[in-house]
């Protein structure tokens, strides 16, 4: 065999190989799309079983809800994907999905106001491995996706959605009647800041990470980063005052609740101090 046909052979076996790539490539977006869509199958499918394990108890079979337990799911208010008009009356500002996904992840430390009238005397718990639950985080995608498959939502919400009518404002509380309410020595004991933790794990960690950085999962979709702790500069421009009020009474514009009618004025305290552990600001 002479070296120009050798040469002739392996120029036709490259331009095959070159013509076998190209058809592939033009292929590869269906195949993307087709793989996409299967997978997306399989996790509505898994979704619906951990569903049916997991949360069918308490808000139905079909996510109509069950009175006493737990609210309707597949709500067209909230399943509305281009309106949203659910995530508009709470002030959400991230999408469906990071709506539901950190509900499911996180619970939810305290009642929701949209239900305060309904009888729903358990909390919802939290379900992600991140936060002591027993779901995997692609468990937690899987019960994502077929809530959403539901959308636009079947059922109509029990709770009409209204634009809800500023009340007077509450009479401030003098600075320094506030900093005499704080119930142990400050700077406070190990023991003090170990209760703190305890309260702050409970109701903040969600939102404000386990590191107190402000990057818990629950951060997604708020309309503002929640407080960086850890972040030493800022931190040292907001007085006990400014914390205190910020804890008791929220920060609505950011999506921040009020927990002055969940917590006990001790805890108040102490989630403060443990809040303001890492740059030691404990006192005004």
């Amino acid at each position: 065999m002479s070296v120009q046909f050798k040469i002739l052979i392996g120029i036709l076996f490259t331009v095959a190989t070159i013509v076998a790539l190209v058809i592939y490539g033009i292929n590869e977006d269906n195949r993307m799309k087709a793989y996409q869509t299967n997978f997306a199958g399989r996790s509505i499918q898994a979704g619906a079983e951990y569903y049916e394990s997991y949360c069918a108890t308490c808000h139905g079979e079909k996510g109509e809800g069950i009175v006493g337990k737990g609210p309707p799911l597949n709500r067209k208010d909230l399943l509305d994907l281009k309106a949203t008009p659910h995530l508009k009356a709470i002030n959400w500002n991230g999408t469906a999905a990071d709506f539901i996904r950190n509900t499911i992840a996180a619970g939810r430390p305290q009642f929701s106001k949209y239900y305060a009238d309904e009888n729903y005397p358990q909390h919802m718990p939290t379900w992600s491995q991140d936060y002591g639950g027993p779901l995997r985080p692609d468990q937690v995608e899987a019960l994502v996706s077929y809530i959403l498959n539901w959308a636009p939502g079947e059922f109509e919400p029990l709770v009409a959605i209204v634009t809800p009518t500023p009340g007077p404002a509450p009479t401030p509380i003098p600075p320094e009647e506030i900093l005499k309410a704080v119930p142990f020595p400050v700077p406070p004991s190990d023991a003090i800041l170990a209760e703190g933790k305890t309260v702050y794990t409970k109701n903040c960690l969600a939102c404000h990470g386990a590191n107190r950085d402000g990057n818990g999962p629950g951060a997604v979709g708020s309309v503002k980063p929640p407080r960086n702790f850890t972040d030493c500069t800022v931190m040292q421009g907001i007085d006990l005052i400014r914390h205190h009020d910020s804890v008791v009474n929220g920060i609505p514009a950011n999506g921040m609740p009020a927990w002055g009618k969940k917590l006990s004025n001790e805890e108040v305290w102490k989630v403060i101090m443990y809040e303001r552990e890492p740059c030691k600001l404990f006192t005004p």
